[in-house]
């Protein structure tokens, strides 16, 4: 037994907790876990390339089905329905990832979940063959609700599998392989791949591929332990996930830690989603649900939708403007490495590494206004690649905290019992708030044009504020201790 394994920790009451390694087990149920995460990053960037290849399909589409032609306006608000529908399914897939979570198992839900990405692929990749291009916008529908199930369901099973000294880095690895999928969905829309007229529909095909792997992989991972324990009251499916996934026999501490938690869930009524909003559970779904805003209405998107103009301005052309963009990519997934190292630092943990990242894009985000504005009074050139160096900033400090840590921290404020109507709420307010800000950033845009990031910098500012005062560090800390620490501070 190495010394790592000896390592100690305390947890409530005075008992000692075995810090956990990184097994073979645990890696593997990690990776298999995380593919619907993939999912959800690949359908967020895989429409950007072929986007308007996919548009103009949609107009000869339309006229061969109804033999009359629609004007570009319509052809524009007919992919704009496509692209935000997505959101739409979300919306509903996070609602109702508690009830699949609790109803299904974390794996179970997880492995039925892939039915959706089988029908999505379906509608997507055959839509230009049959020629009906509303089936993409069904697709895109279905895609999303399956998206929004994953987005509840992983960090919540990925929380539950992880040793306590590891958790922050586990749950960071959903964020991990959404921004991997985002790059590889751009490069495979580059036109020497997919991104042509005749080869755009194989870039949804591919969504049948991490589904495969998915359902190869899954069944040889153990279901979660505290949903085995808490939820299903199978002690011995539980301590066996444990041995499996520590590598070791002695589970005995940290099985009687959530035993603890399973006799408190017992003798506490079931909770619903409106009982989140009551009494002890009211300011944890609060804080859970300003993390999850403070990632949405960051701005990221914006910072996304800006690239293209803002790479373009500085002289490049629409070729060199994607290979930029797919550099971004390219940061945007190394920072977030580099996260998923930090979160479980000593010197670190979430809270830090939250406030740090917002501080970091409340620079940038007044930066990037500064440089636009020296741009369109007609200084080019060097305000130009300051403002490429300002949105490569703004993706940074994005990467850093709010990418990740949102998704993961509501699993660490709730027990088991709690956990997925908690994590339900929270997936739902993550897709609403991403709709809106999908949906009326453009408007916004165009009356206060480079100056609309500004309403990003105002909201970055009220979450810096409310991340310093009111959000608890849960590194390293049981449920119960951070509850201690909400009721201290009543």
């Amino acid at each position: 037994m190495s010394s790592k394994e000896l390592e100690v920790e305390p947890l409530q009451g005075g008992k000692k907790q075995v810090e956990g390694k990184f097994t073979g087990p645990l890696c593997l149920t990690t990776l298999a876990i995380v593919w619907g995460s993939f999912q959800f990053g690949y359908h967020i960037g895989c429409i950007n390339a072929p986007g308007d290849m996919i548009k103009q399909w949609f107009g000869e589409s339309h006229n061969n089905a109804f033999g009359k032609p629609i004007d570009q306006s319509t052809i524009t608000f007919l992919w704009s329905t496509a692209v935000s529908i997505f959101g739409i399914g979300g919306m509903a897939g996070g609602l109702l990832s508690g009830w699949f979570a609790d109803r299904f198992g974390r794996r179970g839900a997880l492995l039925l979940n892939n039915i959706f990405a089988f029908i999505a692929a379906a509608l997507m990749a055959l839509c230009k063959m049959v020629d009906l291009y509303p089936l993409m916008i069904i697709g895109r529908l279905v895609i999303g609700f399956h998206s929004g199930l994953a987005s509840g369901l992983v960090p919540m099973y990925l929380t539950e599998v992880s040793p306590i000294n590891l958790r922050g880095t586990l749950g960071s690895i959903h964020q991990l392989f959404v921004t991997i999928a985002i790059l590889v969905s751009q490069v495979l829309g580059l036109n020497f791949l997919f991104g042509t007229t005749s080869r755009w529909p194989w870039i949804f095909a591919m969504t049948v591929v991490p589904a495969i792997l998915q359902l190869i992989m899954l069944p040889m991972c153990p279901e979660s332990p505290k949903y085995s324990l808490v939820v299903k009251n199978q002690s011995d499916a539980a301590e066996a996930a444990l041995k499996k996934l520590r590598g070791r026999d002695d589970v005995k501490d940290e099985l009687e830690a959530i035993q603890e938690e399973a006799t408190a869930a017992q003798n506490t009524p079931k909770v619903s989603m409106l009982d989140l909003f009551k009494g002890s559970l009211r300011w944890p779904m609060f804080i859970a649900i300003m993390m999850m805003l403070s990632q949405q209405l960051s701005g990221i998107n914006a910072a996304m939708f800006y690239s293209n103009t803002i790479f373009k301005s500085a002289g490049l052309d629409d070729q060199q403007a994607t290979y930029a963009t797919i550099a971004m990519g390219s940061i945007n997934v190394l920072m977030t490495v580099i996260s998923v190292y930090l979160v479980d630092h000593p010197k670190f943990g979430r809270r830090l590494l939250h406030l740090i990242g917002l501080s970091v894009m409340f620079i940038a985000s007044m930066l990037i206004v500064l440089a636009l504005t020296m741009i369109k009074n007609g200084s080019k050139g060097t305000w130009s690649y300051l403002a490429i160096a300002f949105v490569l900033l703004f993706v940074i400090g994005f990467a850093t905290g709010p990418g990740s840590i949102p998704w993961f921290f509501v699993s660490e404020l709730f027990g088991s019992g709690a956990r997925g109507p908690a994590s339900s709420v929270a997936a739902m307010v993550n897709w609403t708030a991403n709709f809106f800000v999908g949906l009326l950033f453009l408007p916004i845009e165009g009356a206060l044009k480079q100056n609309a990031f500004f309403i990003f910098s105002g909201f970055l500012l009220v979450f810096i504020i409310f991340t310093w005062k009111f959000v608890p560090e849960t590194k390293g800390k049981t449920v119960e201790q951070i509850n201690a620490e909400f009721d201290k501070r009543k």
